[in-house]
């Protein structure tokens, strides 16, 4: 009984100092992608999750597009709520190499500068525009 107390509260301490990695994080509103362009307020500090779906390189910057999903306990896409929240883009004045990109996990911060629209297939989608300061490759 005593080594299952003292092993519960190893877990119980441990479990308090799980956080996301440091570069992300800080103060962010809670607000999902799919929300906010329902209520976009602009240069709203946001850390969003997902899966990069796809990379555009432009002269003098790059974006990635993402399918945004709910964030985990240190900020990664959870395992456990597979809920999508819509996508989202994020851009940095930096060359993005997309190999390094393209289906994989990231967590990305930064403010959130407007609603662009662009197409997927047929369909016109709304898409929140992130002015990317992190983009952290899980």
């Amino acid at each position: 009984m005593k080594n299952l107390i003292i092993i519960s509260l190893s877990f119980l301490t441990l479990s308090a100092c799980i956080q996301p990695p440091q570069p992300l994080r800080g103060e962010f509103s809670d607000i999902s992608p799919n929300t906010y362009k329902t209520k976009p307020i602009l240069d709203l500090n946001v850390r969003w999750t997902g899966f990069v779906v796809d990379v555009e390189n432009k002269e003098d910057h790059s974006c990635l597009t993402i399918r945004a999903k709910v964030p985990d306990e240190v900020a990664r896409p959870s395992k456990r709520i597979r809920v999508d929240q819509g996508r989202f883009i994020a851009c940095k004045t930096t060359f993005l190499e997309p190999e390094s990109f393209i289906r994989k996990a990231v967590t990305v911060t930064g403010q959130v500068k407007r609603v662009i629209n662009k197409k997927i297939d047929d369909l016109d989608y709304a898409y929140p525009l992130v002015d990317a300061k992190v983009i952290y490759v899980w």
